[in-house]
């Protein structure tokens, strides 16, 4: 299983426009600056799509520290990829 915090701390550092070195466990999004609900919508989408996972919304959106959020993504990795997700293809509009 790939260590999930060193790969996830580069895409909360990404999103919240902060050094990588910056992000560590213990780090609360309440403190990374101007974290708000667009940088967490954005940042479980870089989820979703890096590791081929869907999270619960309102599980992720109580998460308060990049630890906790590795916590519930290793357990989701370790269930490996979702099957819907990874065979429903992107549905583009009908044009008329």
């Amino acid at each position: 299983m790939p260590d999930v915090m060193s790969e996830l701390r580069p895409l909360v550092a990404r999103v919240a426009r902060r050094p990588v070195e910056d992000i560590t466990p213990d780090s609360r999004f309440s403190g990374l600056g101007s974290w708000g609900s667009l940088a967490a919508m954005r940042l479980l989408a870089a989820i979703e799509q890096t590791y081929g996972v869907q999270l619960d919304l309102r599980t992720y959106m109580k998460v308060e520290t990049v630890g906790e959020l590795a916590g519930q993504l290793s357990r989701h990795v370790a269930a490996g990829p979702d099957p819907y997700l990874a065979e429903t293809p992107a549905r583009t509009p009908n044009p008329r």
